[in-house]
């Protein structure tokens, strides 16, 4: 099984999300327990995942037509691990009715990052560049967007597709790890539940 090497330091179509979730103003103050920056600890695995399981063409059926901002989870398993792909990145928000923290796999990445508000988000505060095979933990209660990574290639609209699992609790790395491992490889579902906006609050803690 791939070992991870340690750096230091979770819906539908935009539309729909944007009903559970909170956009936040640039200017908006921190609150009592939100980070300055939201991705709280990533890790290089040695994972690789397969560029030719998450085309174009296999990730076309889980997206609305066009090229705008899209957010999508599907394919939770019994643990509550999941894919979630976004388009175009999202706007700075958080999740409060989501678990706070998503402990994300990235599989597929064009080119994106994420930030917080724009005060913290300088240069210094960014994390290691999300390639394939990097593993991160997000606090999705503290204010934080999908945007370009001009340190990487980036490919508009950028495409970003993770294994990920929720908890209320900011899990270690080494425990988490072999939940997302079982997402590498796996066949991408032939279809989205259509009822999956009805779903309920799904989240794993260990």
């Amino acid at each position: 099984m791939p070992s991870p090497s340690f750096w230091p330091g979770d819906s539908r179509h935009i539309g729909i999300t944007l009903a559970l979730v909170v956009t936040v103003k640039p200017d908006t103050p921190l609150v009592a327990g939100q980070h300055e920056v939201p991705v709280l600890w990533t890790v290089r695995t040695t994972v690789r995942p397969d560029p030719a399981l998450y085309t174009d063409e296999a990730l076309a059926p889980f997206l609305p037509p066009g090229r705008g901002i899209a957010l999508r989870a599907f394919g939770h398993d019994g643990d509550s691990v999941h894919w979630l792909l976004t388009r175009a990145g999202t706007p700075l928000h958080t999740d409060p009715r989501y678990a706070r923290y998503s402990h994300q796999l990235v599989l597929r990445n064009d080119g994106g990052r994420v930030g917080g508000l724009p005060r913290y988000d300088g240069e210094g505060f960014w994390h290691p560049p999300m390639e394939p095979g990097v593993m991160y933990c997000l606090d999705t209660h503290s204010p934080h967007q999908g945007k370009p990574d001009e340190r990487m290639e980036v490919r508009r609209p950028v495409l970003k597709l993770v294994a990920a699992v929720d908890s209320d609790v900011c899990v270690l790395p080494a425990d988490v790890w072999p939940l997302l491992l079982r997402f590498v490889g796996r066949p991408l579902p032939a279809a989205l539940d259509p009822d999956y906006s009805a779903a309920p609050r799904q989240v794993w803690n260990p």
